[in-house]
């Protein structure tokens, strides 16, 4: 292994971190990282698994399904991790800190890879409740039966109640010591079903499988009261999106689809493949149809966060900002230019949602804005909230967390879908804080120069993604772009003395993600963004300051990845503009604008394979590119392009 990372997946059912986690798990084992998923649920949901060519009815036999599901799910993991289907797995039992008794699997050949399952009942018993996590998070069981597999390490049922299940997963969390711990969407999207959305798999109105929301829901409140590494490490957060995938611009290229399929095909032993358990060899009912569920399309985290957590103080020192350990925390330049650094100094707040909007006050003061996941509710009257920190006074210390509320707040069933505060200052000195709002669409807090914070106003839109990304232009007017499902709109001042309004005959092609924008060194405004089902990028600008926008967007290629793009704009027109992105292997994909189109590639392996959230870009005080990560280790790694007018950067250094 070359790096300290340690990444835990906390799943549902098998098969969740194939279909939406990936590729960042097969990243990691492909660079040596320890790696440890936890299936909850046995997955036996019906109990039929339909064997290729089978035809007449199908026996119910949840116990034997459950145990194809965990035959499926090794032999993925062994082809990801050696490469190898067949690869041997060492079996062993956990007796948890609830009492039940866990299945536990290593690979032989790579014993950092590790599979945890618990094996609850997906449904329940025959006269109990159906859908056990769910209900158990709500409380209206009091505890929930395991399944016993045929074949299985576990011979007789065991009941986890809500206390217990969260202790099992703190005790996991000791054992194994993450620093990225993965889960998937604690606060799915409202939907209004149709004819276009049909129901299909979703719970109500929320757009995911409810055993999703309910597993992501007990993994946050067990990141609660997990404390960490030991030794002082940090660790990070990731969640992802679940069948909200299928309804939004997919955003993974032909080659990311078609490994995520792979691995898919492999759990599902489509290939006919027989392992020799009379149980089956694998989710027979998955076949060779993944993609055609649209969930294999697309990885999107819950929080993307935006790019722009690096940024320079008033003396030109470079600052760093991101969530570890559920709290802000801040790094910095020992010296403007230095390329040296110091922390993490973590700064409290949580627990906070991935992902920081920064800001300097007029006076120099650094401003943090945060989403705070501030309640956890059975009855499923959540509390999210926007939170800010601010320094008081510049280069001094921070004084205490206030609220900002939320758009939706005292709304029942609302408050929990709140997108993360993105924030501009316009040439007033105003701050202006956005986000997104439980009906989609763009919510806006202004801070007045003496202060005051004004309420919440509804700039409307409809069908907005998660990812605004918001720029003062040269003239201090403020635009905000937001992702919708159909395009890319534009928001903006049409005097400082107006409020912010939809500019109405501005409509990009849409964004398969975040967007991000730039104040370009020549003094136009620019937005790069995803395009839909390639992951290479597009850029809009306008023709002069202040001036047109073309259309349509222009391509600049890319490597492929996912997430949001970061952008710096250099010192001078000469230097032009730096853009840096993930890309299909895990790296830091980059380039310069105008520059010669080349993408060149930061390998994320040093760092754990994989990176959490997205890159930060900026220009240090000595005029050079640097770019910045949060590795799957947890700490921060920052890369500095050689001199400036290179294309070439460094290697990482790896601070904390």
């Amino acid at each position: 292994m070359t790096s300290p990372a340690s990444a835990l997946q906390i799943m549902a059912h098998p098969d969740d971190d194939l279909y939406f986690v990936n590729p960042a798990i097969l990243q990691g084992l492909r660079s040596g990282t320890r790696t440890t998923t936890v299936y909850l649920t046995s997955g036996d949901s019906s109990g039929r698994n339909p064997r290729p060519g089978q035809r007449g009815p199908v026996t119910e036999d949840r116990a034997a399904y459950g145990k194809a599901r965990q035959n499926g799910i090794k032999a993925a993991y062994a082809a990801m991790a050696l490469g190898d289907r067949t690869a041997r797995w060492k079996a062993m039992t956990l007796t948890t800190a609830a009492g039940p008794v866990a299945e536990v699997y290593s690979l032989t050949d790579a014993p950092w890879v590790t599979l945890i399952f618990l094996n609850i009942r997906q449904h329940g018993t025959p006269e109990g409740p159906p859908r056990s996590l769910h209900v158990l998070w709500r409380e209206e069981a009091e505890r929930v039966p395991t399944l016993v597999l045929s074949g299985g390490l576990v011979r007789e049922q065991h009941w986890y109640t809500k206390d217990g299940l969260v202790r099992t997963l703190l005790q996991i969390m000791d054992i194994v010591r993450p620093t990225v711990i993965r889960s998937l969407d604690p606060d799915p999207d409202r939907l209004v079903h149709s004819e276009r959305f049909p129901q299909r798999h979703d719970y109500g109105d929320l757009a995911d499988h409810c055993d999703h929301t309910a597993a992501a829901l007990f993994t946050w409140l067990a990141l609660n009261r997990y404390p960490g590494p030991a030794e002082g490490r940090t660790f990070t957060v990731e969640a992802f999106r679940g069948y909200y995938n299928e309804r939004w611009p997919h955003n993974l290229g032909i080659r990311a689809v078609a490994q995520k399929e792979l691995f898919l095909n492999l759990y599902a032993a489509a290939d006919g493949y027989d392992c020799g358990d009379p149980a089956g060899s694998g989710d027979y009912s998955v076949g060779l149809a993944a993609r055609m569920t649209g969930w294999v399309q697309s990885t999107a985290p819950r929080h993307p966060g935006g790019a722009g957590w690096l940024l320079p103080d008033r003396s030109g020192r470079l600052t760093a900002f991101a969530v570890v350990s559920g709290q802000a925390a801040v790094w910095l330049e020992t010296q403007p230019g230095s390329g040296q650094w110091r922390g993490p100094f973590l700064l409290g707040g949580g627990p906070l949602a991935p992902g920081l909007a920064v800001c300097l006050s007029p006076d120099g003061r650094w401003q943090i804005f945060a989403e705070r996941l501030s309640r956890l509710a059975a009855d499923d009257a959540h509390t999210r909230e926007i939170v800010l920190l601010e320094q008081t006074e510049p280069g001094g210390g921070f004084g205490d967390w206030t609220s900002l509320g939320n758009p939706s707040a005292g709304t029942p069933h609302r408050d929990r879908h709140l997108g993360g505060p993105v924030v501009a200052r316009d040439g007033l000195g105003r701050t202006h804080l956005f986000v997104r709002n439980a009906g989609q669409g763009l919510q806006t807090r202004i801070r007045m120069s003496d202060g005051t914070w004004g309420s919440w106003t509804d700039l409307r839109g409809h069908e907005l993604q998660e990812g605004l990304a918001a720029v003062t232009a040269a003239n201090g007017h403020v635009d905000v772009f937001g992702p919708s499902r159909e395009a890319v709109f534009r928001w903006g001042h049409k005097s400082l003395n107006e409020p912010l309004a939809r500019a109405p005959r501005f409509r990009l092609a849409p964004s398969a993600g975040p967007v991000a924008a730039v104040l370009q060194p020549s003094g136009r405004v620019m937005t790069v963004y995803r395009e839909p089902d390639t992951g290479d990028l597009l850029a809009a600008q306008e023709d002069a300051p202040g001036g047109r926008w073309a259309e349509p967007a222009e391509p600049l290629g890319g490597r492929g990845g996912y997430g949001a793009v970061a952008l710096a704009a250099g010192p001078s027109p000469e230097a032009g503009t730096l853009l840096a992105c993930r890309s299909d292997s895990g790296g830091v994909a980059h380039r310069f604008l105008p520059g010669d189109g080349t993408w060149r590639e930061l390998s994320a392996e040093p760092l754990g394979g994989t990176f959490a959230g997205a890159p930060a870009a900026a220009f240090d005080a000595e005029g050079r590119a640097v770019i910045a990560v949060i590795g799957a280790d947890a700490r921060l790694a920052v890369s500095r392009q050689a001199e400036p007018g290179s294309d070439e950067f460094g290697p990482w250094t790896i601070v904390g």
